[in-house]
C-alpha cells in the first residue's frame, strides 16, 4: 500500500505530533507499506521523503497562512511529480483540509485519513470550517477521547480513538521501590500556556517534602524559572528536554507522574510513564481516565487542593503504588507502536 502523509515538521524538531509521524511512518514501513512524507523542516524518515522549501512555513502568522501554504506547495509539487498514492494521511487542523481534496484527486487515492492531535479551538469559524472539510475525509482518527467529542459534535462520520503509541525503550524494565525516604513527582511537558504548569509550582509550595521535576522546553521555561528563583522554592528543579534514554531514567527515579493540562490530546508523557510503572496524577484533560480507569487518580481541572489531597492520599498506602505501577504496565502494553501501527491499519486499508 502506498501512503502519503503530510505535515509541516518532523523530528529532530521536537514534539509530540512529530514524534507521531515519524514513529507511525517507520512502523508501517515494517509492516509492508511504502510510505513517502511531504514535509517542511526536519530530518527525513524514509529515502523518499520530500521537503517541500526550507523555508519555515509553519512559523509564519496567523499560523493557518503557514499550514495552508505548506499544502498548496504540497499541491503543485505532486501536480509535477505525477506520482500515485492508495491513500493520503494529512495530520493537523483545519487549515490542513483546504487543498486536501485537491491532492487526494491528483495522486489518485482511494481514502483521505484525518488525524487531529489536540483538543480544538473555542473559536466559532475554525470549527465551522472543520465540520465544512470533514465531509471530504475517509476516516478521521483522534488522539484522545475529549478531542473524539468535540469532532463527534461536527461531523457525523464516526470518529476513531488511537493515541501515539510508546517507543521501546520505556518497557525496558527497572527495580521499582517506592519504599523510601523522599519521593519525586515528576512533570513531563512542553512548557506551553495549555500544560498548566503554574499549578505545579503552586503544589509544590504546599508539598515541601516532595521534590517536584520539570522535564521540558517551551516559550513558558523563562517565567517559571524566574518564579523558582525569585519565590525561593527549593523543591522545584526545571531540567528542559531530554532524550527517551534520559527521560527514562528520570522515570525511574521518581514515583509519581503528574499532568495539570487545560487541553490534551492523549498524552504520550503519560503512556511512557505507565510504561515504567508510575502512577499517574492528573486533570481529566482530554479524556484520559478512558485509559486509565479508576486504580490512578484524576482531579478536577485547575484544583490545587484536589491534586494535593490525590497525592497525599496515594504516598499514605506504599502497597497502593506497586499495584498501581503493576497495572499501568499492563494497560501500557496496549500502546507499542507495533500495536498502534496495527490498529491504524485496521481502518485505513
Amino acid at each position: 500500500m502506498k501512503i502519503l502523509r503530510l505535515y509541516t515538521r518532523l523530528p529532530p524538531l521536537k514534539g509530540g505530533m512529530e514524534n507521531h509521524i515519524a514513529q507511525l511512518s517507520k512502523e508501517q514501513t515494517k509492516l509492508g507499506h511504502d510510505v513517502t512524507i511531504y514535509f517542511n523542516k526536519g530530518t527525513k524518515v524514509t529515502s523518499k521523503d520530500v521537503q517541500i522549501t526550507k523555508f519555515p512555513l509553519y512559523k509564519l502568522k496567523p499560523q493557518f497562512l503557514g499550514i495552508a501554504s505548506f499544502h498548496f506547495l504540497t499541491l503543485l509539487r505532486l501536480i509535477a511529480n505525477q506520482e500515485k498514492f492508495d491513500i493520503v494521511h494529512i495530520h493537523g487542523d483545519w487549515s490542513s483540509l483546504i487543498f486536501a481534496k485537491f491532492i487526494k484527486k491528483i495522486v489518485g487515492s482511494k481514502k483521505l485519513i484525518m488525524s487531529i492531535h489536540d483538543e480544538l479551538s473555542e473559536n466559532f469559524l475554525p470549527k465551522k470550517a472543520l465540520s465544512v472539510l470533514l465531509k471530504k475525509v475517509d476516516v478521521i482518527f483522534a488522539t484522545g477521547h475529549g478531542l473524539a467529542s468535540q469532532l463527534k459534535k461536527l461531523t457525523s462520520k464516526e470518529v476513531i480513538v488511537q493515541p501515539s503509541g510508546i517507543q521501546n525503550i520505556y518497557f525496558e524494565q527497572h527495580p521499582r521501590s517506592f519504599n523510601k525516604k523522599y519521593l519525586q513527582v515528576i512533570i513531563v511537558a512542553n512548557l506551553v500556556k495549555k500544560k498548566n504548569l503554574d499549578l505545579v509550582i503552586d503544589i509544590a509550595k504546599d508539598l515541601k517534602l516532595l521534590n517536584f521535576i520539570l522535564v521540558g522546553d517551551g516559550p513558558e521555561k523563562e517565567y517559571l524559572l524566574n518564579r523558582v528563583q525569585y519565590e525561593d522554592i527549593t523543591n522545584v528543579e526545571i531540567l528542559g528536554y531530554k532524550n527517551s534514554s534520559e527521560l527514562r531514567l528520570l522515570y525511574y527515579e521518581s514515583d509519581i507522574f503528574m499532568l495539570t493540562s487545560i487541553k490534551e490530546g492523549t498524552p504520550t508523557a503519560m503512556l511512557e510513564a505507565m510504561a515504567c510503572g508510575l502512577p499517574i496524577v492528573t486533570s481529566g484533560a482530554g479524556g484520559v481516565e478512558s485509559i486509565l480507569g479508576s486504580h490512578n487518580y484524576i482531579t478536577t481541572k485547575n484544583d490545587k487542593k484536589h491534586f494535593i489531597d490525590c497525592i497525599t492520599e496515594l504516598l499514605k498506602e506504599t502497597n497502593l503504588m506497586q499495584d498501581i505501577s503493576n497495572y499501568n504496565i499492563s494497560i501500557a502494553k496496549s500502546y507499542t507502536w507495533v500495536n498502534v501501527a496495527k490498529q491504524i491499519d485496521k481502518y485505513i486499508l
